[in-house]
């Protein structure tokens, strides 16, 4: 099971009100969904490294 980080979840709350016309896609929308995204995306490299480096701590343990 994967778990979404919250700017992740932020951006799907987002999209949804804008599908349900809550919100309407401006340019300050925009901008604030690209820094979501970005934010999402070092989340994800975060993640990552410490599954990577609780791996590498794991093997150096066993």
């Amino acid at each position: 099971m994967t778990t979404k980080s919250i700017p992740e979840l932020l951006k799907r709350s987002l999209q949804s009100h804008m599908a349900e016309a809550d919100l309407r896609e401006d340019e300050e929308l925009q901008d604030i969904m690209e820094k979501l995204s970005s934010l999402s995306d070092k989340v994800a490299a975060a993640k990552a490294q410490a599954l990577a480096r609780r791996a590498r701590k794991a093997v150096d343990e066993a």
